[in-house]
C-alpha cells in the first residue's frame, strides 16, 4: 500500500509539473487609437481572472509601442493599460495549455474627453511626457507654437535653459549635442541658438531632452542630447487608412515673415511626408560697449552699432515602406540654406596713459555668411517573429554642408604705433562632407533581461579654402601671411553592449561604450599640421524603481565626452581686429565629464511634477580665455584648464485645475565652481532660470496664453553675465473644425527702454573687461495657417534604431532614450 501511494504521488506531481514550468511570453501593441501612433513607455499591468485586485506582472512599452511579458502558467489573464488623460483599456485573454508565445495585436487608447453642456468635446493633452531618462516637450499642443520660435519654446523645456544673449544650456551645460528626427544635422548643430530663433515653432511636433542616453547613443555632450521632432515625422503603417493631409501657413512679425507648406500620405503600405519652410528675419539696433584696461593703465573703449539679416529655408522629406510585419525600409533627405549679413559700424578709442592722452578712429565691419546643408539617409530594419522584441537595423547617412564666409574691414584711421590699421578683406569658402555606416542589435535573454550591442563608423572630412587681402594705395593685394588653406579629417569608431533587466517594481540598465578617435590637420608649411589619437572608454548605468502607476524614482549616472572640434583645434592667428588676435589651440584634448543625477516624477490629472537633483564634474573641461603680449593686444585661445564642478535642482510643474486653464513653472536654480590652476584663477556662484505660464481658454474659445521668463547672473572662468526678464502675451482662435488658425503673439524685455540690456564682466592676465550689449528684442508676430485633407497619420516609419552622429565641442547633436515609464 505505501509503495502504491508514493507512486500515485509520483504520478501526480509529474504530471502537474508541465502546468507549473510553463512560461508564455504575451505580446501586443498599444496604438492612439486616431493618430496610429505607438504610446512609448506605455504601462499595462496583467491580472488573473479570477482576482482583479493584485497584478501577477506589469511592464512598459518600448518607442514603438511594443511589449512583451512572460506569464507563468495557464488560465484566464486580464490585461489593463492606464495613463494621464486616458481612459482606461482591458484586454481579457486565455493561455491554452504548452503555449509558448501569445500576440494580443493591436491594443488601441483613446483621450479622456469631458462633454460640456454645449456639445463641445474639450481636452487637456499632457504637455510634457516625464521619464526618468527624459523629457518630451509637446510643442504642436501648445498654443504658443502658432506664433513663437523654437528658441522660444526652449525656454519652456524641462531641462533647457536659454539666457539674454540666446545661448542655450541642457542639464546645466553648454555642451550638448542636436538632432532632427532623430538625424544629426551639421548646420543646425553649429549654429542651434541663431537657426532655432528663425525657425517656427509651429514646424515642430515635440522636442526631447535626454539627459542619460545609456552607451546605445554617441558619447558626445556632457550635458545630454537634444532632439527636435519635426511636424512631418510621424509614424504611419499598413494599419493606417489611405488618404492625404496637409497644412500651409504664412507668418508676417516686425522683424520679418516666412511661410510654409507640409503635406503626407499613405497608400497601403507605402508612405511619405514632404515639409518646405522659408523665414526672413531683420534686426537692427543691437549697440555694445566695451571697455579693456590693462593694469599698466593702457586701455581701449569701443562702441559698435550692429545690423543683422538672416534668410532661412528648409525642405525635408521621409518615406518608408513595409516589405511585411518584419521588414521595414526608410529613406529620409533633408536640405537647409541658411544665411546671416551683418552691418557693423564702430568706434575705437584708445588711451596709451593719461599723460599720452587718447587715440580715436572708426571704422565699418561687413560679413556675410551662407551655409547649406544636405542630409540623406536610410534604414533597414528586422524583425524575428518567433522572438518578440529581437531586431536588426542597418542604417547609412551622409552630410555634407557647403558654406561661402565673406568679410570686409574699412578703417578711417591714421597711422598709430604698434597697430595695423590697413583694409582688408577675406573671401573665404569651407566644406564638410561625412559618411556613418551604423548596426544595431537587440535581442531579449530570458523574461527579464535584454541586451543590445551595436558598431558604428564615421568619416568626415572639413575642408577651408579662405583667402585674405590687405588695401594698397586702393587695390586690393592678396596677404599670403593671413591666407589659410586646411584639410581636417575626423574618424570615429565605436562599439557598445548594454544589458537591461527588468524586476518587476525595479529596473537596472548597465552599459560600456569604447570610441576610438583618429584627427589629422594638414595646412600650408607656415601654417604646421598634426595628427592626434586616443580612445575612450564611457561607462552609463541607471537605476529606476516605479512608486506605483503615477511615481517613479530613477538614479543615473553617466560619463560624456566633448571632442575639441576644428575651430578649437586650428593654429590659425586671426588679427582682423587691431587690437586682438585669436587661434586655437592644437594640443586640446576631449573633455570628459562625469553626470550623477536623482529624478522623481508624480502626476495626477490635475497635477504633474518632475524634480531633478544633479551634479556635474569635469576634470579637465576646455575653456577659451585671454591675456595681453607685450604689444598691448588681446590674444584669445583655447585649454584644456578648467576644473568644474556644478550642482543644480530643476524642477518642473503642470497644474490643470479645469478643463481651460493650464498653469506651468519650469526652472532650477544652482551652484558652480570653476578653477584653474594653469591660469591661477577660481570663480563661485548661485545662478536661477524661471518661466512662469498660464494658458487659458476663454468665451467664444479664444485661446489666451501669457509668459514670464527670467534669469539670474551666469559664472564663467574669468567673470560673469547679468540676467534677464521677458514677457510674452499671445491669443489664438480656430475656425472651421480647427482647420483655419489665426493667432498674434507679443514679446517684450522687461526693462525700461523695452531692450534687452546685458552686462558682461571679466578680469584676465592683467587686464579687466567690461561689455553692455543692448538688443531690440520687442516684437509683434501674426501666423494663419489652414488644414486641408483627409487629417490622420500618414507620413513614413521609422526604424528602431538609426544614426545618431558625433559632434565636436563647438558643434551640437542628439538620440533618444531607453523605455521607461511615461507619466
Amino acid at each position: 500500500m505505501k509503495t502504491r501511494v508514493m507512486i500515485l504521488v509520483s504520478v501526480l506531481l509529474l504530471g502537474s509539473m508541465p502546468a507549473f514550468a510553463q512560461k508564455t511570453i504575451v505580446t501586443g501593441r498599444v496604438l492612439d487609437s486616431l493618430t496610429r501612433e505607438g504610446e512609448p513607455g506605455a504601462v499595462l499591468q496583467f491580472f488573473q481572472a479570477q482576482d482583479l485586485e493584485k497584478p501577477v506582472a506589469y511592464t512598459t512599452a518600448d518607442e514603438e509601442g511594443r511589449f512583451w511579458q512572460r506569464l507563468d502558467g495557464s488560465g484566464n489573464y486580464e490585461l489593463l493599460f492606464s495613463g494621464v488623460g486616458r481612459f482606461s483599456e482591458r484586454r481579457s485573454f486565455v493561455i491554452p495549455g504548452q503555449t509558448d508565445t501569445l500576440d494580443l495585436g493591436e491594443i488601441l487608447i483613446r483621450d479622456d474627453v469631458e462633454m460640456l453642456s454645449a456639445g463641445v468635446v474639450v481636452a487637456q493633452r499632457p504637455l510634457v511626457k516625464m521619464e526618468v531618462d527624459k523629457m518630451v516637450y509637446n510643442v504642436s499642443d501648445d498654443v504658443d507654437s502658432k506664433t513663437s520660435t523654437v528658441l522660444d519654446m526652449l525656454r519652456k523645456v524641462p531641462m533647457v535653459s536659454v539666457d539674454g544673449q540666446d545661448n542655450i544650456t541642457v542639464n546645466g551645460s553648454s555642451s550638448f549635442q542636436v538632432y532632427v528626427d532623430g538625424k544629426p544635422n551639421q548646420m543646425m548643430s553649429q549654429n542651434a541658438s541663431t537657426i532655432f530663433k528663425m525657425m517656427p515653432a509651429s514646424t515642430v511636433k515635440n522636442i526631447e531632452v535626454i539627459t542619460n542616453p545609456g552607451v546605445k547613443y554617441d558619447a558626445e555632450g556632457v550635458g545630454g542630447v537634444l532632439n527636435i521632432t519635426t511636424n512631418r515625422e510621424v509614424t504611419g503603417g499598413a494599419s493606417a487608412a489611405d488618404g492625404f493631409y496637409g497644412t500651409v501657413m504664412g507668418i508676417a512679425s516686425t522683424r520679418g515673415g516666412g511661410g510654409g507648406v507640409t503635406a503626407s500620405m499613405q497608400k497601403g503600405k507605402f508612405a511619405m511626408s514632404l515639409s518646405a519652410n522659408g523665414m526672413y528675419n531683420s534686426i537692427r539696433g543691437t549697440e555694445t560697449d566695451l571697455v579693456r584696461v590693462q593694469d599698466n593703465g593702457f586701455s581701449t573703449s569701443t562702441h559698435t552699432a550692429t545690423g543683422m539679416k538672416m534668410p532661412i529655408a528648409m525642405v525635408n522629406g521621409s518615406a518608408s515602406y513595409e516589405i511585411d510585419s518584419l521588414n521595414l525600409v526608410s529613406a529620409t533627405l533633408g536640405f537647409m540654406s541658411y544665411g546671416m549679413k551683418n552691418e557693423n559700424g564702430f568706434t575705437n578709442t584708445i588711451l596709451v596713459s593719461p599723460e599720452a592722452g587718447t587715440y580715436s578712429y572708426s571704422g565699418t565691419l561687413s560679413t556675410t555668411n551662407n551655409r547649406n546643408n544636405i542630409s540623406v539617409g536610410a534604414d533597414y530594419q528586422h524583425l524575428w517573429a518567433g522572438v518578440p522584441g529581437r531586431s536588426f537595423v542597418l542604417s547609412y547617412q551622409y552630410n555634407g554642408a557647403p558654406s561661402v564666409n565673406n568679410s570686409m574691414t574699412l578703417m578711417d584711421a591714421t597711422s598709430f604705433a604698434g597697430f595695423d590699421f590697413t583694409d582688408r578683406k577675406s573671401d573665404g569658402r569651407t566644406g564638410s562632407n561625412d559618411h556613418t555606416v551604423q548596426a544595431d542589435f537587440t535581442t531579449p535573454l530570458g523574461s527579464k533581461h535584454s541586451l543590445s550591442t551595436g558598431a558604428k563608423y564615421l568619416n568626415r572630412h572639413n575642408s577651408s579654402d579662405q583667402t585674405d587681402y590687405l588695401r594698397e594705395n586702393g587695390t586690393w593685394r592678396e596677404n599670403p601671411a593671413s591666407s589659410l588653406q586646411y584639410d581636417f579629417y575626423n574618424r570615429i569608431a565605436a562599439a557598445y553592449t548594454e544589458l537591461t533587466g527588468n524586476y518587476g517594481a525595479f529596473s537596472l540598465k548597465a552599459g560600456v561604450r569604447y570610441e576610438h578617435t583618429w584627427q589629422n590637420y594638414s595646412s600650408s608649411a607656415q601654417k604646421g599640421s598634426f595628427s592626434v589619437n586616443y580612445g575612450n572608454l564611457v561607462p552609463s548605468a541607471s537605476l529606476q524603481w516605479n512608486l506605483g502607476l503615477t511615481q517613479n524614482i530613477g538614479l543615473s549616472y553617466n560619463m560624456r565626452i566633448s571632442r575639441p572640434g576644428i575651430s578649437y583645434l586650428n593654429p590659425y592667428v586671426d588679427t582682423s581686429d587691431p587690437t586682438a588676435r585669436t587661434y586655437g589651440n592644437p594640443d586640446l584634448e576631449a573633455e570628459r565629464g562625469h553626470n550623477v543625477s536623482l529624478v522623481y516624477n508624480i502626476y495626477s490629472p490635475k497635477v504633474m511634477v518632475n524634480a531633478t537633483l544633479r551634479y556635474t564634474y569635469a576634470g579637465n573641461g576646455i575653456s577659451a580665455y585671454s591675456f595681453y603680449d607685450l604689444d598691448n593686444v588681446m590674444n584669445t585661445t583655447y585649454g584644456n584648464i578648467v576644473q568644474s564642478q556644478n550642482i543644480g535642482l530643476n524642477t518642473f510643474l503642470m497644474l490643470t485645475p479645469t478643463s481651460k486653464t493650464r498653469i506651468m513653472l519650469n526652472g532650477g536654480f544652482g551652484y558652480s565652481d570653476l578653477r584653474s590652476a594653469q591660469l591661477g584663477q577660481q570663480n563661485a556662484g548661485w545662478n536661477y532660470n524661471a518661466l512662469l505660464g498660464v494658458q487659458q481658454t476663454l468665451p467664444w474659445d479664444l485661446r489666451l496664453s501669457a509668459n514670464f521668463i527670467t534669469s539670474g547672473k551666469q559664472i564663467t572662468l574669468q567673470g560673469w553675465s547679468t540676467g534677464m526678464s521677458i514677457g510674452m502675451l499671445g491669443l489664438t482662435k480656430t475656425f472651421l473644425d480647427d482647420r483655419l488658425s489665426l493667432s498674434v503673439n507679443g514679446l517684450v524685455p522687461l526693462a525700461r527702454d523695452f531692450k534687452m540690456t546685458m552686462k558682461t564682466h571679466t578680469v584676465g592676465s592683467g587686464f579687466t573687461s567690461d561689455m553692455i550689449t543692448r538688443i531690440p528684442m520687442s516684437a509683434v508676430t501674426f501666423q494663419i495657417s489652414w488644414s486641408f485633407g483627409k487629417q490622420g497619420n500618414y507620413s513614413a516609419k521609422r526604424a528602431r534604431r538609426s544614426i545618431e552622429n558625433e559632434s565636436q565641442l563647438n558643434t551640437s547633436t542628439t538620440a533618444e532614450s531607453m523605455s521607461s515609464v511615461i507619466l
